[in-house]
């Protein structure tokens, strides 16, 4: 990577930070309304906005992970192999986690709101059983990581 490309990604950085600083601080200082329509409880005035912030954020995110992984692709014809062995998995991880996932609706008392539906607790099952898979499997990377060091010795 360049030094130009190094300072521009820094500072770039750097303003995302200050910015999600400055919503965080609106989030939890900048008052509150009345929240979903049916309960006694309010919400930050900045919540549909740090949400929407956060969106873009991902948004971001997918688009450089893409764009990255192409270049690397073009540059490095032979990593396609690890690409797809990796893809692979990850479509097994999600596969595993809808069979394992439930979507039966909660009894939640004074809850009256449009989520508490089949298909969004499916998928937020699914969701949840992937990111304890991963967390899971890095745990068992640093724990392989760390063993292996000493067989090599």
């Amino acid at each position: 990577m360049s030094e130009r490309t190094k300072k521009l990604t820094n500072y770039l950085s750097w303003a995302l930070m200050a910015l999600t600083l400055v919503f965080a601080i609106l989030f939890y200082f900048g008052g509150v309304v009345a929240g979903t329509e049916g309960t006694r409880f309010e919400e930050p005035k900045v919540t549909n906005s740090f949400i929407f912030y956060a969106y873009i954020l991902i948004g971001i995110t997918l688009v450089l992970t893409i764009l990255f992984t192409i270049r690397n692709l073009i540059l490095n014809p032979k990593g396609l192999r690890l690409t797809l062995i990796a893809l692979g998995v990850g479509v097994v991880l999600v596969i595993i986690a809808a069979l394992l996932a439930d979507d039966t609706v909660l009894n939640l008392p004074h809850y009256k709101g449009k989520d508490n539906v089949p298909r969004t607790l499916l998928w937020t099952d699914i969701g949840l059983y992937v990111a304890y898979f991963l967390a899971a499997l890095a745990v068992l990377a640093i724990l392989y990581s760390e063993i292996a060091k000493y067989f090599k010795k």
